[in-house]
C-alpha cells in the first residue's frame, strides 16, 4: 500500500492490485481491502486508485487481504463479452459499418459504428443480430485472450477477429444467458446498437 489519501473520496493508492479499473468502456471491479470497502478503481498514471468507504484499519506500508465482488465482476464481464459479439455480427451483417466505441456499462450499454449501412431501415438488421446471437449463445463458443498482455492484448470471440481489449470477459459464450438488442439507431454520424445481457 503505497499513500493513503484522505476527503470526501478517500483513496488507497498502490502499484498493483488484482483489482479492474475502469476503462475501455467497462466499469471498475468493487469489493474489499481489508476493513474498506471498494467503490470504485481507476488507473492514475502509473498507480492504481481504489476510492474506498473509509481509510480506518489501514496504514501505508500494511499488507491487507482483498476480495473482488465476483458477481459484479461477472456481470461486467458478461456485458463486455456481449459488446465484442454484437460488434464482429454487426461487421459481418453490414459490411460498410466499423465497430469504434463500445460503452458496456450494466443498464445502459452500447456499440457504436461508422460508415455505410448498407440499409435504410435497422428493422431487418435487428431481427438478423437477435437470431445470430441466439444461435451462437448456443453453442460452445469460446472466447480467447491473445497477444501479450501488456503490449498487444487482445480478445477473440470464435472466428472473430480478435479486437484488442484489456477489459474482463467471460471465457466461453456459455457464460452468458441471453443478449437482447433493444434498439439500432443513428446518432449523429454513428449508428448505434442499444443491448443488454445477463449471465446465466
Amino acid at each position: 500500500m503505497t499513500e493513503l489519501i484522505a476527503g470526501e473520496s478517500p483513496v488507497v493508492r498502490v502499484a498493483e492490485t488484482w483489482f479492474h479499473p475502469q476503462g475501455g468502456g467497462q466499469k471498475s471491479d468493487r469489493g474489499t481491502i481489508g476493513p474498506a470497502r471498494v467503490l470504485r478503481v481507476a488507473h492514475n498514471g502509473g498507480m492504481v486508485d481504489h476510492f474506498v468507504d473509509s481509510l480506518a484499519g489501514l496504514s501505508v506500508g500494511g499488507t491487507y487481504g482483498f476480495a473482488v465482488d465476483s458477481a459484479w465482476r461477472r456481470l461486467n464481464s458478461v456485458y463486455h463479452s456481449s459488446g465484442h459479439l454484437i460488434a464482429g455480427l454487426v461487421e459481418s451483417l453490414q459490411h460498410g459499418l466499423t465497430a469504434v466505441a463500445g460503452h458496456q456499462w450494466p443498464g445502459e450499454a452500447r456499440v457504436e459504428f461508422e460508415g455505410q449501412a448498407e440499409a435504410s431501415s435497422f428493422d431487418g438488421l435487428a431481427t438478423e443480430l437477435s437470431r445470430r446471437l441466439g444461435e451462437l449463445l448456443s453453442k460452445p463458443v469460446e472466447v480467447k485472450v491473445t497477444g501479450d498482455p501488456y503490449s498487444s492484448r487482445a480478445i477473440q470471440i470464435g472466428d472473430f477477429p480478435p479486437i484488442p481489449c484489456g477489459g474482463t470477459h467471460v471465457r466461453a459464450l456459455s457464460e452468458i444467458s441471453v443478449v437482447r438488442v433493444l434498439s439500432i439507431k443513428r446518432k449523429g454520424s454513428r449508428v448505434r446498437v442499444a443491448y443488454d445481457a445477463l449471465p446465466p
